[in-house]
C-alpha cells in the first residue's frame, strides 16, 4: 500500500508538471512568428512615413529661398523614402514558405529577422527625425 501511494504521488506530480511545460513552450513564438511580429509592428507606419515625407517636401518648396533649410528637409524626405523602399524590398524578397533543412530554415529566418529589425530601425529613426523637423 505504501508503494502504491508513492507511485500515485509521483504520477500526479509528473502529470501536473508536463502541461505547464508544454504551455510555456507554446507561448514562446517561433522564429518565423518573431519575424512577422516585427514586420506587423512597423507596417502600419508606412502611411505615416508617406505623410511625413509629403509634408517635408512641401517645406522644401516653401523654403527654397534658404537653400540650407531646403536641403535639410530634402535630406529628411530622402531618408524616409529610403526607409520606405527598404520595407518594400524586404516584403518583395521575404519567402514565408522557405523550405529547407531545419538548419537552413533557421539560418534563413534569423537572417530575415536581422533584416527586418534594420528596416524597423531605419523607419522609426527617419520618421522621428522627419516629425521633429516639422515641429521646429
Amino acid at each position: 500500500m505504501k508503494y502504491l501511494s508513492i507511485i500515485a504521488l509521483v504520477a500526479v506530480m509528473i502529470s501536473c508538471s508536463s502541461p505547464q511545460k508544454k504551455t510555456e513552450e507554446a507561448q514562446e513564438p517561433t522564429l518565423k512568428e518573431k519575424v512577422m511580429m516585427v514586420h506587423d509592428e512597423v507596417m502600419p507606419k508606412m502611411g505615416e512615413l508617406r505623410k511625413t515625407q509629403k509634408e517635408l517636401l512641401v517645406l522644401v518648396d516653401s523654403s527654397a529661398a534658404d537653400s540650407v533649410v531646403a536641403a535639410k528637409y530634402q535630406e529628411l524626405a530622402r531618408e524616409i523614402e529610403v526607409a520606405n523602399e527598404s520595407m518594400m524590398n524586404w516584403m518583395r524578397n521575404f519567402e514565408p514558405d522557405f523550405a529547407g533543412t531545419p538548419e537552413e530554415e533557421e539560418e534563413y529566418l534569423q537572417g530575415e529577422l536581422e533584416k527586418i529589425e534594420t528596416v524597423k530601425s531605419d523607419m522609426l529613426k527617419s520618421l522621428e527625425e522627419g516629425k521633429k523637423a516639422l515641429t521646429e
